[in-house]
């Protein structure tokens, strides 16, 4: 696997992660507050009681979320019009509490820009709207590490010279995510992704599975920045642009892997964990590891090269299923010494995958 898909699955999966660890450091604050930390056997009791009370703080809170979705109900209507105006908040409760595999809502994908006249600008030819412009080229220079300034500055220039262009913007977005992994000032690393995500905003109605595959790759790795309701918020706008993006592009190996990695942390929510996502946003897919699995077997059938991530976690999803046979398979190919591990990473995939081994090889069964 090269690095950057290494990068790249490691900042996509952002939000989603966000989703779950934002809910367990929210639990985990909560008893913090009172420097407290019970131990689960020996303090059974006070656990207990400290979750009681999380349960009632939590119901507050949807209580609070409740009051203010009534206030948004009585906002002003829109003159001539029978309907009220939508907030993107709204919409995207809505388009959130669709479970399973597609998109239930496509109010979701409205951008206030389509008032403007240019919801169908992804139409418009790249001959038209930029003549001469050589992509070609961009994408060559784009895949290159040595040229990632001066392309991020030059599809930077292009954005805002052609704002109407929707094949600009999504390499812009590309950009804006490999040029962001050089920078060790997080609030620079913070603005050049908010710039790539702006660029996608106004083309969110479109059909371009590149445009929704970095939009949401771009919002997952910029949740890093944000505060635990807006991680969760994010969580879910990734999925949804994910499940777009393959809707379009159903063959696509890295988005299959992308939407499995998604899966597999909602079916791995707890009771409470799932809890507190409900309060805070709204309620968590509901969704298995066979779901997950289901994403990870496509990503193998249609990457054209190795993923030992992808395979790590198809081993991980027939461990949790407790299917050890298939589970003790893929683990081999893993660990299979002609598979030489390309870099770091692959080398800590392939460690883990020798310590699953190690533990489940007690189900291998006598050949």
């Amino acid at each position: 696997m090269s690095q950057l898909q290494t990068n790249l699955i490691a900042a996509a999966i952002g939000a989603t992660i966000g989703v779950i660890s934002a809910a367990s450091i929210f639990i985990y604050h909560k008893i913090l507050e009172n420097k407290q930390r019970p131990m689960m056997n020996e303090n059974y009791e006070e656990l207990s009681r400290r979750l009681t009370e999380l349960q009632e703080e939590l119901e507050a809170l949807r209580l609070q979320q409740n009051q203010q979705r009534k206030k948004k109900l009585s906002r002003k209507r829109v003159p001539n019009d029978n309907t009220f105006t939508a907030t993107d908040n709204d919409t995207d409760m809505d388009a959130f509490s669709t479970a399973g595999t597609d998109v239930g809502n496509d109010e979701f994908f409205d951008c206030s820009d389509s008032e403007n006249g240019i919801s169908d600008i992804e139409t418009r030819s790249t001959e038209a709207t930029c003549p001469g412009l050589d992509f070609t080229t961009l994408d060559t220079h784009i895949e290159q590490e040595e040229f990632q300034k001066d392309i991020y500055l030059e599809l930077q220039n292009l954005v805002n010279t052609y704002p109407n262009n929707i094949d600009i913007a999504w390499r812009f977005a590309k950009s804006c995510f490999k040029h962001s992994n050089d920078m060790d000032d997080q609030v620079v690393k913070g603005t050049i992704l908010l710039e790539g995500i702006n660029a996608c905003k106004r083309f969110l109605t479109s059909s371009n599975a590149d445009l929704h595959k970095w939009y949401a790759i771009l919002i997952g790795v910029h949740s890093n920045f944000l505060s635990i309701k807006e991680k969760i918020q994010s969580g879910f706008e990734y999925r949804i642009h994910i499940m777009k993006a393959l809707e379009i592009r159903p063959n696509d190996g890295m988005l299959h892997h992308l939407l499995g990695r998604c899966l597999y942390e909602f079916a791995k929510l707890s009771w409470v964990e799932r809890k507190v996502v409900t309060t805070l946003y709204s309620e968590p897919p509901n969704v298995s590891y066979k779901d997950a699995l289901d994403n990870f077997e496509k990503a193998e059938t249609f990457s054209d090269k190795v993923n030992l991530e992808n395979q790590l976690y198809i081993s991980k999803c027939y461990i949790a299923i407790s299917n050890y046979e298939q589970a003790i398979h893929w683990l081999e190919k893993i660990c299979d010494p002609l598979q030489v591990a390309a870099n770091k990473e692959e080398e800590k995939i392939q460690d883990e995958a020798h310590n699953l081994l190690n533990k489940y090889s007690v189900y291998k069964k006598d050949s």
